[in-house]
């Protein structure tokens, strides 16, 4: 029993730490990891001064966490 496209959210280009974890589907271990490496940043620029982080970011820790192609990685 699969997703239904529409159903799934339209992710915005930056997120909150909560749609960042929702989004990537890491652990708080992980995205921690990922910030100490300074791979994802997360910065004061929501609403309120809410912490950001840019989506393009966490799509790149994403790839690398998982190799890319040429690097040995999975292929799909």
């Amino acid at each position: 029993m699969g997703l239904a496209l529409e159903k799934l959210p339209d992710w915005p280009a930056a997120m909150n730490r909560d749609w960042a974890l929702a989004y990537t589907g890491v652990g708080s271990d992980q995205m921690k990891e990922w910030e100490r490496a300074g791979r994802v940043r997360f910065r004061p620029r929501g609403p309120r001064g809410a912490m950001l982080a840019l989506r393009a970011d966490l799509d790149a820790a994403l790839a690398d966490l998982f190799g890319s192609e040429g690097k040995g990685g999975i292929e799909f």
